[in-house]
């Protein structure tokens, strides 16, 4: 049995297989699927399949207005994690945080603006 201890992955196969085996579906809702870990009963949402974007599997703090929850700053993080930083400036106007590594901007930009997800 595993355990997550993130707030957010991306859904690649191992986190698909581990929903498939540790969690229950529960309700299926405006692109979003949620579940219920069978261990914890902690509540997690999964963005529904889309060929064009990224999947992530979230924790929620609870079940109510599951729909709703704003996830956008754990995703803004988790490319950063996913890239990792550089020593160099983001190239954006106005903006004095450490460019993505290979990027020539910051994770807030590479997301908000050029629509980067990994």
């Amino acid at each position: 049995m595993t355990l997550l201890t993130e707030k957010i992955y991306y859904a690649d196969q191992n986190i698909l297989k581990l929903i498939e085996s540790q969690f229950e579906l529960i309700d299926c809702r405006n692109w979003y699927r949620l579940y219920r870990n069978k261990l914890d009963n902690s509540f997690w949402r999964l963005d529904e399949v889309d060929k064009y974007q990224e999947q992530f599997f979230v924790r929620l703090e609870s079940s109510e207005n599951w729909t709703e929850y704003d996830d956008q700053s754990l995703r803004i993080e988790l490319l950063k994690k996913h890239r990792g930083t550089s020593s160099k400036k983001c190239t954006w106007e106005g903006c004095d945080k450490n460019a993505l590594n290979e990027m020539l901007i910051c994770e807030f930009h590479a997301f908000k603006e050029m629509g980067v997800r990994k």
